[in-house]
């Protein structure tokens, strides 16, 4: 995972738009995701668990940036 999108590092040389926007992207991935377990068309459950938590680092890049006042 160290070419991930998703890693801390990544996240941080991001501006808010693009977490934003990667943020959307995700959510959209895991509705689509939780559409497919629920017709049982989902293969791989790992990617809803893989997709879960790359919202919530995104989540807690955004809400950091949030708290300490930075608007990059």
């Amino acid at each position: 995972m160290k070419d991930s999108p998703y890693t801390t590092v990544n996240l941080k040389e991001r501006n808010r738009e693009e977490l934003q926007g990667l943020l959307v992207q995700l959510k959209r991935e895991l509705f689509d995701l939780r559409i497919m377990q629920a017709t049982s068309q989902l293969k791989n459950n790992n990617k809803l668990n893989s997709t879960r938590q790359n919202v919530a680092r995104v989540m807690t890049e955004i809400n950091a940036r949030r708290a300490s006042g930075r608007k990059q």
